[in-house]
């Protein structure tokens, strides 16, 4: 049985040779971004459903996580990655990671659902694929970050800010406009030439919006909500980098992937248009970013499977303000 999923331009597929059943899958929002099995993968996890997990042979640990749910060790063969039940606390699945990251040999517990023994390929995403994917992006130029992503008017718009700062509001806004929206929740940023390209994925916020689908940026807001009014300001990159870190997910544990990750935010802010944007809770916050955001240029949006649809260009003159 094989699974392949394309996620910010790269194609993973995970294969369990035993035909075990496949439980809580997949995912609504995830069913956009699977893909043929066949697709040759950027990311291959080879997984076995056992018990008990193996014990595996490790020289340093590299990296503990948060109350210690998933850890990172070296070893003689790559790196090795141990999860934990959030539960039981008690190991859920190992995993054996590529150097490079482009590989893993994963080992999980069965699971029973319904009278049914069988195995949930969301214990692999998280956290054994999203480490791995952390780091290729890392590596390459590019970053998950906790944000909102639409294409409405020719235009790429990121809004990235903490839990509770309206990313899914002033996603909803934007969709009643008739902006196409890729996320309310994550996003994808990805150096690809001389642009930065903004890519869905299916992790969620409130709004539930989650889309294959890829766009070019043309600005980049940081979100709080306003008291009296609407506010934008452009900001420096000195001023946008730290704001960005603190939304981004970074690769803590791999020393090459945080050096890149930080050349391409500087990259990023220095090419792309940044702003402040504190907001309330009214629709008309997309008229201000529409009229006074950076001059339309000309985009496209591509879906999943290579399909792309153009994006009108409506004419539209804004100003900086």
């Amino acid at each position: 049985m094989e699974i392949a999923l394309s996620i910010g331009g790269y194609v993973i597929r995970i294969r369990e040779p035993h035909d075990y059943p496949r439980l809580a899958w997949p995912l609504r929002p995830f069913e956009a971004f699977l893909e043929a099995p066949d697709t040759p993968p950027d990311l291959q996890v080879e997984v076995s459903v056992v018990y008990p997990l193996p014990e595996l042979d490790t020289t340093r640990l590299r990296f503990d996580s948060a109350h210690g749910l998933w850890k990172l060790f070296e070893s003689s063969d790559g790196l090795v990655l141990e999860s934990l039940d959030t539960k039981t606390l008690q190991p859920r699945a190992r995993a054996l990671l590529s150097n490079d990251y482009r590989s893993a040999r994963a080992w999980i517990l069965p699971d029973l659902q319904g009278g049914q023994v069988g195995w949930g390929p969301m214990y692999l995403f998280n956290p054994i694929i999203e480490v791995c994917l952390l780091s290729l992006l890392a590596r390459e130029g590019g970053l998950l970050l906790h944000a909102a992503g639409m294409t409405h008017d020719d235009h790429g718009y990121v809004f990235t800010g903490a839990s509770g700062t309206g990313k899914s509001t002033i996603a909803q806004f934007f969709a009643d406009h008739g902006a196409f929206i890729l996320s309310d929740e994550r996003v994808i940023l990805r150096s690809q030439g001389t642009s930065t390209v903004l890519y869905g994925t299916p992790w969620v916020g409130s709004g539930g919006y989650a889309a294959n689908a890829s766009t070019p940026v043309t600005a980049l807001y940081c979100i709080s909500h306003g008291r009296e009014r609407h506010e934008m300001n452009l900001l420096p990159p000195s001023k946008t980098v730290p704001l960005l870190l603190q939304q981004a997910f970074l690769p803590y544990w791999d020393r090459i992937g945080m050096e890149t990750t930080l050349d391409f935010l500087v990259s990023l802010t220095e090419q792309i248009p940044c702003y402040s944007l504190a907001f309330l809770k009214q629709a008309d916050v997309v008229d201000l970013v529409r009229h006074r955001g950076p001059s339309p240029q000309s985009s496209s949006l591509h879906k999943g499977r290579g399909q792309s649809t153009s994006l009108e260009n409506t004419g539209l003159i804004a100003t900086n303000p």
